[in-house]
């Protein structure tokens, strides 16, 4: 049933509706909508002289009886539009008709080739699309053939208990979740769907899977005597908890990334760049190897790599959880129990959102305490300083 009233647009064609005409004495044909005093047009690309057109049709003109017929088509197009969205008992506004049509969706498409639609006309990562490509598939197992008029509250209750049903993991159920509710944001967004069932359903936070390395076992790690590939390997891993770096980014990590003090980077994952200061540690590391693409390019693949660090792990009593992405977690957990704060930590991981650095960030009673003790860092010279001499 509908919640509104609903009121039927008009159609017609006008002609020259500026008052202006082009070099060749032509004017514009338009389709004119009419809803509730308001009105939106549509231009039909079509030009006549000012004695071809009269009461809505072209005369005068020998191709006059193709022209009206072409005319009339469009305009019916358009209106074939809202009796698609009347059918699906979705209240028309012009700007859902205006955009609908502009993006040549109609509202009875699919949720699929809207998202598609979406996506392929957007500045998205590869790694975006392909998340969009999963969620697509996901939901055609849900429920095929799903119209994007046809979601709301009690879809998405459905689609939420289904993926608990099949036993998917619950930060990859947050994920995609979060990807349909976008999408529906830019249905939104498009005049397409007045309001995002989204709003109403709230979405749980991520949790974080992955342990990090504590400290202590940290200077365990560091002080191991070794060589070889199970040196290159620890060293490795180090960077990344002296950084916050990914796998990928340390991998592809040069001599030319290192500025001043400084680790300028653009990060394989996202394609943001990250500015993270070099601490003592992480100097004696680049000391130590000359030139640090040496170390970077002597890396083995991931899997490669985390086999032989999980023997390293073992031989100082590290947590099994713990991979060679823990790095990145250790790098954001230290600094967050030394009390530097959430959003330079942030910054460091090159994360766009203040809530995934969360999901890395442990809350632990160090951090509790140095906050109670007043321990929180003032200034951005002295985090800088904080992170640059932090003893892991």
């Amino acid at each position: 049933m509908l919640t509104k009233i609903m009121t039927k647009v008009r159609y017609k064609l006008v002609f020259n509706r500026g008052g202006r005409l082009n070099q060749s004495g032509e004017g514009l044909v338009q389709i004119e909508c009419t809803q509730n005093g308001r009105r939106i047009y549509f231009s039909t690309h079509t030009y006549l002289q000012p004695n071809q057109f009269y009461h809505g049709c072209v005369v005068n003109h020998e191709l006059a009886d193709n022209l009206n017929y072409a005319l009339y088509k469009i305009m019916h197009e358009v209106e074939n539009i809202e009796l698609e969205y009347i059918k699906r008992g979705v209240v028309v506004t012009l700007p859902m008709l205006r955009e609908a049509y502009r993006s040549h969706l109609s509202p009875g498409a699919k949720l699929r080739d809207f998202g598609m639609n979406v996506i392929e006309d957007s500045a998205r990562k590869q790694l975006t699309k392909r998340n969009y490509l999963t969620l697509f598939n996901d939901l055609d197992k849900y429920r095929s053939g799903t119209y994007i008029t046809d979601i709301d509250y009690n879809y998405v209750v459905g689609y939420d208990k289904y993926l608990r049903g099949i036993g998917v993991q619950h930060n990859t159920r947050v994920s995609r979740l979060r990807l349909l509710r976008a999408l529906l944001n830019e249905a939104r967004k498009r005049d397409i769907i007045d309001t995002n069932p989204f709003d109403r359903f709230r979405i749980q936070q991520m949790v974080s899977k992955k342990g990090y390395l504590p400290a202590d076992l940290l200077r365990k790690l560091e002080a191991m005597k070794l060589s070889g590939n199970d040196d290159i390997v620890r060293d490795a891993f180090l960077v990344g908890c002296y950084t916050g770096l990914r796998f990928s980014d340390i991998r592809t990590l040069r001599k030319s990334d290192i500025h001043d003090g400084w680790i300028v980077k653009k990060m394989v994952k996202t394609g943001y760049e990250v500015e993270i200061p070099i601490s003592d540690k992480m100097a004696e590391i680049i000391g130590k190897y000359g030139d640090i693409g040496k170390l970077a390019k002597n890396l083995g693949v991931n899997s490669q790599v985390n086999a032989t660090l999980r023997v390293l792990l073992d031989s100082i009593g590290a947590d099994v959880k713990i991979t060679f992405h823990s790095s990145r977690h250790t790098f954001a957990t230290l600094l967050g129990q030394k009390g530097v704060q959430l959003t330079t930590i942030q910054r460091l991981l090159g994360h766009q959102k203040l809530q995934t650095t969360q999901i890395y960030s442990e809350v632990d009673r160090t951090a509790i305490l140095n906050d109670l003790r007043g321990n929180a860092l003032q200034s951005n010279n002295k985090i800088q300083d904080d992170i640059s001499h932090t003893d892991f």
